[in-house]
């Protein structure tokens, strides 16, 4: 396993429309030594997701994080060409989100709040299931990097844009959150 190199804003690599994993490709080499090559990089980032063209990989391959299993334990997902739809009932929420490929600034970002998840995980089995509130705004942060989308794009409010140690002394402690 390795670390991986995290692109910055800037890098064009962040910009592209990532490519489609063949899901006969999912369980080869390759794609397998990325995904353990991306947890070992957020772990030592200490991030909450990452998505494959943040360490240079301009593919459809995220990992997600925000759930918690029994105990208490995080629980991360992985997701292979992920299909997001908002679901009818869902309702907006907002929080300070941060990125490892924009680091130590934080934005005000609202998304929707409930969503439906399809694709392939690790194992290149399907996945259909719903998320609601931090990991639904987890996995949606996550899968804008696959369509070339950064956190700073939706911010709407530019007032609450701010470097992470201004943010935790300036701006709302309620709306701010780790």
């Amino acid at each position: 396993m390795a670390i991986l190199k995290v692109a910055r804003m800037g890098h064009p690599v962040l910009r592209q429309k990532c490519t489609a994993i063949a899901p006969e490709m999912i369980t080869g080499p390759e794609v397998q030594r990325l995904i353990r090559d991306m947890f070992e990089t957020m772990a030592e980032y200490n991030g909450v997701g990452l998505a494959a063209p943040q360490v240079h990989q301009p593919v459809r391959l995220l990992i997600a994080g925000g759930e918690t299993e029994r105990g208490g334990k995080p629980k991360f997902r992985v997701l292979i060409n992920p299909e997001i739809t908002v679901r009818p009932n869902a309702g907006q929420l907002g929080m300070y989100e941060g990125c490892l490929s924009v680091p130590g600034l934080r934005g005000w970002v609202e998304r929707p709040d409930k969503i439906n998840v399809q694709g392939y995980n690790d194992q290149g089995q399907k996945l259909d299931f719903d998320l609601d509130g931090f990991p639904a705004v987890v996995m949606q942060h996550e899968c804008d990097h696959l369509d070339g989308v950064l956190y700073v794009d939706r911010i709407e409010d530019k007032t609450k844009f701010a470097f992470e140690e201004e943010a935790n002394r300036y701006l709302d402690p309620e709306e701010f959150d780790d």
